[in-house]
């Protein structure tokens, strides 16, 4: 085979990753060269680029047929080491069987394959690992890897490089390198792993050494890095100093101290000596890869990677998830406010406090700055306190936990209804212990936990141990919901009912939150700890003596008028008039604000209830649900994708999507301080795996809407 003629083609799978860009970018003025992406369209001066969906072999083959290329180099595969190790599946799928179609398209033809493998194919052990050394992967990504390299063998003119890189990345997440770099030069402390040691090169280098390999028709395996070893705390140093940053930022730490899912290898350096004595040619070491790294970064390849290279970057009019709503209207009640005497603690605050308690049905509303505030001062008022339990959801963002931790309590997970995705109550009944304090259920989405049967567990509880338990209802996405015919906020079947008011939220004050209660001890507890534990009503105070003074005609004694006392230890969670008056005015829209979402939500369910590669909502008999979000479950497996790249290619098309939620069990925190991991909540982590929500907002337009079920019946159809 001529290898590099004047019209030798060469094709690179991959090309929106890190390596098959950075590839790209050198090959261009040596080959003609053809990029494949699955789901990250990108657009490279001087190379042709399109998709290929590598899990339909028919894709494959008409790919490499129209081309016809002399070599292809396989770059693209899902290396997300966890990932691969929660969804085998998907692992399998994009790293061994799209791996096996290429192969099996080369057949016949005069085609080099070259196949980029990893040093997560040896167990981490030992270190400076030969090619004959045993290869004994530790995590499913490097089993993968290795199944890969044994397909690839199927095909005589093929080369196997295992390697560990870094570089500049095309998409918006950085490498190692990137993200020491990024992180250093906003001054930042960081952590990096003292007891990790690898042989990384940089990607430009590996081009050149794939580039002499090509040349010089090289076949089998070989370890392909740098020519020595370091851990990655000191290869973080050596971008210090390269980059002449602040190396002092830099704190080692253990990586027996980092829970993650997949286990990795300690030692995972790499003997080089086969590839340098068979190609002849000297490796670089890794301080010339860093020198090549930081002279690529002088001449302006990272922002060039970026700005040009990724069509995603330059979104066309991207419709969001999740937003306000915002009227002239709205405008008006703030600049009102803004030109009147009191931008805080005013009389808008209580005119919203009662507005929401009347129309949710509570006595009482307390009005604070976040959503997150409000959680945090409910626990406080309900006596959470130092080795007490909260009981709550994973499936919630962060803040229905951290309010426990604030009060030195202990987070207990219950998992979710696989159905509802809200907490079982039985996980609640099983998980009460004596030193549970209070249970926190998540009306995710809006639709309401079954509170009826979580109510009457709780009580049967609290006899059980003869203590109290304080239910407080986490409402934030349920604003305008019912249950059994009640609203949200009505606390009905709990103590207190917690919401937020941030803009992705039903009504907005740009930061918000509040507390409705029907109970009047824990209103007035509520009123202290959003300022500070500072009270001035009669009836509070502590020293009466130096509050009070007789009047002239001897009347009841008066508070003195500069008298204040603090009797709790409270916070500075006050709302400000300026924020009220919007939400007063936002409240005012509610009633059209639900009947939108509802349009959009059917509108949604009757597009994409027939597709058998999605799960639309399930929506109880017993909840009427104002909806915050619009989850579907996909089977990404089935469609031929992974999750990232769906969120890409929607984005491309001017769509965002969010996930919602990491199991919060599963956050470094948990794992790190309350002892959590994976597996704790098998309901959760299986709908983490396949959620994402669809754009649900009042802003939203017929034709926003119909744009996002065009776009994924596409992306979905003909899978059943």
């Amino acid at each position: 085979m001529t290898i590099n003629g004047p019209k030798d083609k060469l094709l690179i799978t991959g090309i929106s990753g890190l390596l098959g860009n950075n590839l790209a970018c050198y090959f261009k003025d040596k080959y003609e060269v053809f990029g494949l992406y699955n789901s990250h369209p990108v657009t490279i001066k001087g190379i042709r680029t399109g998709s290929c969906n590598m899990l339909h072999k028919d894709a494959v083959e008409q790919s490499i047929s129209e081309f016809d290329p002399s070599v292809i180099i396989h770059c693209a595969s899902l290396t997300n080491v966890d990932t691969c190790e929660t969804d085998k599946e998907l692992a399998d799928s994009l790293n061994v069987r799209a791996t096996r179609y290429l192969t099996e398209c080369a057949v016949g033809r005069d085609i080099k394959l070259i196949y980029i493998s990893t040093d997560s194919v040896y167990d981490g052990t030992d270190g400076n690992f030969s090619e004959d050394a045993p290869t004994n992967p530790l995590n499913y990504y490097g089993l993968s890897k290795l199944e890969g390299e044994r397909e690839i063998k199927k095909n005589k003119n093929s080369l196997i490089l295992r390697t560990n890189i870094f570089g500049w990345n095309i998409q918006e997440k950085n490498s190692l390198g990137e993200w020491i770099l990024s992180e250093l030069q906003a001054g930042r402390e960081i952590k990096c792993f003292k007891d990790v040691f690898f042989s990384s090169i940089y990607t430009l280098e590996l081009a050149r050494i794939i580039d002499i390999a090509i040349r010089k028709d090289l076949t089998g395996t070989y370890n392909c890095g740098a020519s020595d070893s370091c851990s990655k705390y000191e290869f973080a140093q050596k971008i210090a100093d390269r980059f002449n940053l602040d190396r002092t930022l830099i704190n080692p730490i253990s990586i027996d101290n980092f829970k993650f899912t997949a286990n990795r290898g300690k030692q995972l350096s790499l003997d080089v000596n086969k590839l340098e004595n068979t190609l002849d040619y000297k490796l670089p070491s890794i301080d010339q890869s860093i020198d090549a790294f930081y002279k690529d970064f002088r001449c302006g390849l990272n922002t060039y990677i970026r700005e040009n290279s990724y069509e995603s970057s330059k979104p066309a009019s991207l419709i969001p998830y999740g937003t306000q709503y915002i009227d002239k209207n709205d405008i008006k009640a703030v600049v009102d406010v803004l030109r009147s005497d009191r931008l805080t603690q005013g009389p808008k605050i209580n005119d919203f406090e009662n507005a929401l308690a009347e129309y949710c049905g509570a006595k009482y509303a307390v009005a604070v700055n976040s959503g997150t505030s409000a959680l945090h001062i409910a626990c406080l008022a309900a006596g959470v306190k130092e080795n007490d339990e909260v009981i709550t959801s994973p499936n919630t963002f962060v803040a229905s936990a951290n309010c426990a931790v604030y009060c030195g309590a202990k987070p207990i997970f219950g998992d979710i209804d696989t159905d509802t995705y809200n907490i079982l109550p039985e996980e609640i009944d099983r998980k009460i212990t004596a030193q549970t304090r209070a249970v926190v259920p998540v009306h995710f989405a809006g639709q309401s936990c079954d509170m009826e049967t979580i109510s009457s567990i709780v009580k049967m509880k609290e006899k059980e141990f003869n203590s109290r338990i304080v239910i407080i209802e986490d409402s934030c996405h349920a604003l305008g919901s019912l249950y059994k015919d009640k609203l949200a906020g009505s606390c009905f079947y709990s103590d207190m009912v917690v919401m937020s008011f941030h803009p992705v939220k039903h009504i907005t004050t740009g930061e918000g939150g509040i507390v409705l209660t029907n109970n009047d001890s824990l209103y007035r507890k509520l009123v202290r700890l959003r300022s500070h534990g500072i009270t001035n009503t009669p009836g509070e105070f502590i020293y009466n003596e130096q509050a009070l003074s007789s009047t002239a005609d001897n009347k009841d004694p008066e508070v003195n008028p500069w008298y204040y006392e603090q009797v709790d230890l409270g916070h500075n969670y006050r709302i400000t008039d300026i924020q009220c008056a919007l939400g007063l005015s936002q409240f005012s829209k509610l009633r059209f604000f639900r009947e939108r979402r509802r349009e959009i939500v059917n509108r949604y369910n009757s597009a994409f209830r027939d597709i058998g590669s999605i799960q639309v909502p399930y929506e109880s008999k017993e909840c009427d649900s104002n909806f915050h979000l619009y989850v579907l479950l996909f089977d990404f497996k089935k469609i031929g994708t992974d999750r990232a790249s769906f969120m890409h290619e929607l984005k491309n098309a001017g769509i965002q999507t969010q996930v919602h939620y990491i199991p919060v069990h599963t956050q470094p925190f948990y794992q790190m301080n309350f002892g959590t991991s994976w597996g704790d909540c098998p309901n959760a982590e299986k709908y983490y795996q396949r959620c994402l929500s669809m754009p649900l907002h009042p802003s939203m337009s017929n034709s926003d809407v119909e744009k996002v079920i065009s776009k994924v019946r596409g992306m979905t159809e003909g899978v059943k």
